[in-house]
């Protein structure tokens, strides 16, 4: 019984799938009613509730009071979670959160660099005046999270973003020294200025590979100080 109650209860889940899949549900638009749902795939109501609930837990639908369910429209967002979560279990060493950042980073380059908007390009600047300008080592550190993060958004691309937020969070958890760390191993140099500079200028430029020039000096001073 409680082998033909869990099939019945992934019906629904895979219908959702393959609808999505298939271009038949797209985010925004409401599932049908719990009743024709039952009637569509021949099982309980008490099993599509169960459906329900397992994909509004996955992120995948959201409940509207009096309205229905809806397929989700926070994609990033619900995808960030998911993989925050993921890093957390598996528990990810500080290797591999500088690797993984780096190839996140050197990936979202070209895209940004080509579609940066113009109101993006003045924040980017602002933010690297404001870091050149940091008196204390938390502004150094909040502004440098920044000029990052409006980079990896100006890819516009959805992955990238989710995976780069969700590393994020779980960095700033998990392993909050290590941006301290680095400051600190850079205090009285201009090498990591100079980084971000050649980061900055080169996506406002729509150089990509000065920005790289500017990534891999970043990521070089990341090696370096980071296990200090």
């Amino acid at each position: 019984m409680e082998n033909a109650k869990t099939k019945s209860y992934l019906r629904l889940v895979e219908y959702v799938r393959q609808e999505i899949f298939l271009g038949h549900l797209k985010p925004g638009d409401r599932l049908p009613t719990e009743r024709d749902l039952a009637l569509q795939l021949d099982i309980s109501r008490n099993s599509i509730r169960e459906g329900l609930k397992s994909l509004q837990n996955m992120g995948v639908i959201s409940p509207a009071q009096g309205s229905g369910n809806y397929i989700s429209t926070h994609f990033k967002e619900t995808i960030s979670e998911l993989l925050t979560f993921l890093y957390f279990l598996k528990g990810m060493s500080e290797a591999d959160v500088t690797e993984f950042r780096w190839m996140i980073e050197r990936a979202a380059l070209v895209p940004a660099a080509q579609r940066i908007s113009t109101q993006e390009k003045a924040e980017l600047l602002a933010c690297l005046a404001s870091l050149e300008a940091a008196d204390t080592e938390q502004e150094q550190m909040e502004q440098d999270r920044r000029l990052h993060e409006i980079i990896v958004r100006a890819s516009r691309n959805d992955f990238l973003v989710a995976n780069y937020e969700a590393l994020t969070s779980f960095m700033d958890s998990y392993i909050s020294t290590m941006r301290q760390r680095i400051i600190r191993g850079l205090q009285g140099h201009n090498d990591l200025e100079l980084a971000h500079r050649l980061l900055a200028e080169g996506i406002v430029q729509g150089d990509p590979q000065k920005a790289e020039q500017g990534l891999i000096k970043h990521y070089g001073y990341i090696e370096k100080y980071s296990q200090s």
